[in-house]
Parts: structure tokens; C-alpha cells; sequence
């Protein structure tokens, strides 16, 4: 009874586990002027926390440049429209690059940073780089690296935008705002799965093997292939809940190949001891005793002879 205790206790820690991990999703926009409206519009859903940072980078600025580009600006003076088209070329030449900075700070939220530890620039920044120079682009980053733009009240940035061909609010649009960069793993495999994974794999291997040992022995004793359906088929599930989706890219499909192959691990475990423990039951049955035997015996006889007898058993 102990031991059956201890198995639907770590099946039951490993399925709450996992659901909490699901339930965990990123609930921070890429960008607070439209959100994540560029990533439901070009894949038809939201991004997950398994979704690459990247991904979730590019796809928004990509779709920010074409909605930009799509804006009537006939009322604008031809020198504001060929400073807005430069701006729009150097963006769609930035995203294509797919160089982003990245946000080593704010582990718990999303935060623009305009230029990070590493010299990567953001995408607003690297406007400006391209046409005030990065002096300018340092300037601005040592003083609002992970403010919004529309938190910077600043000259030097207003007057730049003033020039740009774009407004303050477009350029806010422009601005991700990025998830802590240390986070960032797509093949990543949590503690919440991976713990509860190998204390099942440790057990269901011991009882796949003592269920081996008892077939061959043709035993009777029914609790390990008992435990063995209960903890195979806890395995399972846990796989299960846990198999990575396929999410589409602009460069194809992505999926987190460390924590598949550890769910099709678990999906394999769980069914061998399920087989086995299901053969061990089906097979080792107590043998029937018989209804009819017999026997045949000696005993003596006069004169010291031996004689024979059979005898016969019927059991009501």
C-alpha cells in the first residue's frame, strides 16, 4: 500500500506540475502602442513563452514598415516624404539584418533598451544612427536606454523626429520593447518537467525490469505490474501534456527539439511498462489445481511379495 501511495503521489505532483508550467504564458505585449497584433495577424494566433525572441522582433517591425508605408502622406512636403521612405528603407534593411538588442536587466517584464551592453541598437536607434551618427544614437541611450519614446522628453530626439518624416507616435510603434534576454532558450527543458521526468523514467525502468524478472519466473504476485500500469500511464500523460507545438516562422517551423524528444522519451517509457506490466498480469495466473489424479504404489504381500496399486483423487 506504500508503495502504491508513493506512485499516485509522484503522478499526481508531475500533471499538476505540468499544468501549472502551461498555464505560464508571456502576458507583456511587443509593443504598447498596438501590441501583439502583428504576430495574430501574420500567424493567426499569439505568441506562447516558447515563441523566439527574434521571431516576435522581426514579425513586428516587419508588419509596423508595411502598415507605415501603407499611410497617405500627400499632404507632406516632398522633402518630408523621401526622409519618411529613407526611414522606412533603413527599417526594412534593420529587420532584415534580424540584429536586435537585448534586455539584461528586467528579468520580470518586457523593457525597450536602445542600445544594449553589447552595442546592439534598437530599430528606432538605428535610425537615428544612420542619419545623425551613433554619437547622437549614445548620447540618447545614455540617458533613456529602457525609457519609452514616448516617455523621452528630450530635444535632441524631438527634433530628429521632427526631421524623420514620421511622428513621435509612429516612431513609439516602431519601438519593441524585449523580453529578458537570459530567458531566451528555445530548446530549453524547465525544472518543472524536467524533475518529475526523471524520478518517472527511474521507476518505470525498475519496474519494466522486475516485471521481466517475474514473467520469466512465472510469479503470482500482482502489485508490481499494478504499480506498473499505474506509473506507465502516468508517464504517458506527462508526456503528453508536455510535447512542444510546431509554431510557424518566416523561415519555416520552430519547435523545442530538447523538450520533444524528452516528451517522446517519456510517451516510450510509459507504454513499455504499461506492456509489460499488462503481459506480467495476463500471464502469470495461479495455476489451476487438478480435479482428477492418480497414483500407483507398491505394498507388501504374504510371503514377502510385493505387489502394486493405483489409486485414483477426484476433488469436489
Amino acid at each position: 500500500m506504500k508503495a502504491s501511495k508513493f506512485i499516485l503521489t509522484i503522478f499526481l505532483l508531475s500533471i499538476l506540475s505540468s499544468c501549472n508550467r502551461k498555464s505560464i504564458e508571456i502576458d507583456q505585449t511587443v509593443n504598447p502602442v498596438i501590441g501583439d497584433i502583428s504576430f495574430l495577424e501574420t500567424f493567426e494566433n499569439l505568441p506562447t513563452k516558447e515563441t523566439k525572441e527574434d521571431l516576435r522582433i522581426k514579425t513586428h517591425l516587419k508588419y509596423v514598415e508595411k502598415v507605415l508605408r501603407s499611410k497617405d502622406v500627400s499632404n507632406f512636403t516632398n522633402e518630408q516624404q523621401e526622409n519618411r521612405l529613407k526611414m522606412l528603407d533603413l527599417l526594412k534593411e534593420y529587420w532584415t539584418a534580424g540584429v536586435f538588442p537585448g534586455n539584461y536587466d528586467y528579468p520580470e517584464q518586457r523593457k525597450p533598451c536602445f542600445i544594449d551592453k553589447n552595442g546592439n541598437i534598437c530599430a528606432v536607434g538605428y535610425l537615428i544612427e544612420q542619419t545623425a551618427g551613433r554619437k547622437i544614437a549614445e548620447e540618447i541611450n545614455t540617458n533613456f536606454k529602457y525609457e519609452y519614446l514616448l516617455a523621452m522628453n528630450d530635444q535632441t530626439v524631438d527634433s530628429w523626429i521632427q526631421s524623420s518624416g514620421l511622428s513621435k507616435e509612429e516612431c513609439a510603434m516602431i519601438q519593441p520593447q524585449y523580453g529578458y534576454l537570459n530567458s531566451q532558450n528555445v530548446n530549453n527543458i524547465s525544472a518543472a518537467y524536467g524533475v518529475p521526468s526523471s524520478l518517472m523514467s527511474g521507476m518505470n525502468l525498475s519496474l519494466s525490469t522486475i516485471n521481466g524478472i517475474q514473467i520469466a519466473k512465472e510469479t503470482t504476485n500482482k502489485t508490481v505490474p499494478i504499480l506498473g500500469l499505474i506509473s506507465g500511464a502516468g508517464q504517458i500523460t506527462l508526456g503528453a501534456l508536455n510535447y512542444p507545438k510546431v509554431e510557424m516562422t518566416l523561415n519555416g517551423i520552430s519547435q523545442n527539439t530538447g523538450q520533444r524528444n524528452l516528451s517522446l522519451l517519456n510517451i516510450g517509457l510509459g507504454t513499455t511498462t504499461m506492456v509489460l506490466s499488462s503481459w506480467n498480469l495476463l500471464t502469470n495466473k495461479k495455476p489451476k489445481e487438478k480435479s482428477l489424479s492418480w497414483n500407483v504404489y507398491s505394498f507388501p504381500t504374504r510371503g514377502s511379495n510385493v505387489g502394486l496399486g493405483l489409486s485414483f483423487t477426484k476433488r469436489l
